[in-house]
């Protein structure tokens, strides 16, 4: 599946209640379709996820221990609110990226009110409704991108108008991002891997409000001279500013700054204290109306 270009049927038609994406799905399918996959391990894989009601079921064919984990994870990251539920059936799976692409397309869901999708080794079909239509298209390219020229994506959702404006919706996601400020090795610009997690999500929220401009502010603990702390803060800034880059976010949407000691949030006398001090503090500059 890695690396085909989507053939994704996504072209926009208005209807009274919102916008119909392409409306393609064979309509024969039921609500009983979420839960009627017991495939074997050699059958051909095929993997369902329902959204509706405040319940999340995943269910189909699975490539390992370590899949099924991520997409638990992944539930628990952005369905918190959901009851899950889960039936995998481990198989053997030629497709390239099946993993990948079935964590994004669970994703892809998290941007609905209520979702049912089928994904196969070269068609996914995704219906359902979605209260907000751009960050649902935008999650859309990405798993276009993810899927690959080969795979076909077949949309039938509705959009229907959301009571919560988008800049609100964007500042709400984005103070829940950041309620743990990131933190880096002594002396270094590197980045604990523990942070490594909040800026892949910070990726994931750039992508869905692009309208929005990220300040990073570097910080050191009171180690050292400040002219020292001050370098080090900005490289730490800076290097947190190129894994987003690297993740795909214009770095014209992202403001670096370095501080240095001079904004201590613990005691610089404790280890523990110095740690908490080394960190990278994020804030939304701007977000377009």
């Amino acid at each position: 599946m890695h690396r085909r270009s989507v053939r994704a049927l996504a072209a926009l038609l208005t209807v009274a209640c919102g916008v119909l994406l392409n409306a393609t799905v064979d309509r024969g399918s039921t609500d009983s379709d979420a839960s009627s996959t017991s495939a074997s391990p050699l059958e051909a894989p095929v993997f369902l996820i329902d959204v509706r009601r405040g319940q999340l079921l995943l269910e189909g064919t699975t490539s390992s221990a370590s899949h099924e984990s991520a997409l638990l994870q992944l539930a628990a990251d952005h369905f918190d609110t959901f009851e899950t539920r889960s039936n995998f059936t481990p198989g053997v799976i030629l497709t390239e990226d099946w993993e990948s692409v079935s964590s994004r397309l669970l994703y892809t869901l998290a941007a609905m009110q209520s979702a049912h999708a089928r994904m196969r080794d070269d068609t996914i079909e995704i219906r359902g409704v979605t209260a907000n239509i751009d960050r649902f298209s935008a999650r859309l390219g990405f798993l276009q991108e993810e899927a690959g020229p080969d795979t076909t994506i077949v949309t039938d959702v509705v959009s229907v108008a959301s009571p919560v404006p988008q800049d609100a919706l964007c500042r709400r996601a984005f103070a829940q991002l950041v309620a743990e400020p990131l933190v880096f090795k002594q002396s270094s610009a590197e980045i604990r891997d523990v942070s490594i997690g909040t800026l892949d999500r910070i990726i994931e929220f750039a992508y869905d409000c692009p309208q929005t401009v990220i300040a990073i502010a570097g910080h050191t603990d009171a180690s050292g001279d400040e002219t020292w702390n001050n370098r080090l803060s900005l490289a730490r800034a800076q290097a947190v500013a190129n894994h987003l880059a690297d993740g795909g976010v214009d770095p014209r949407r992202l403001s670096v700054n370095g501080l240095g000691s001079s904004q201590p949030i613990a005691d610089n006398s404790t280890p523990q204290g110095r740690g908490r001090n080394r960190r990278i503090e994020f804030s939304l500059l701007q977000v377009a109306r």
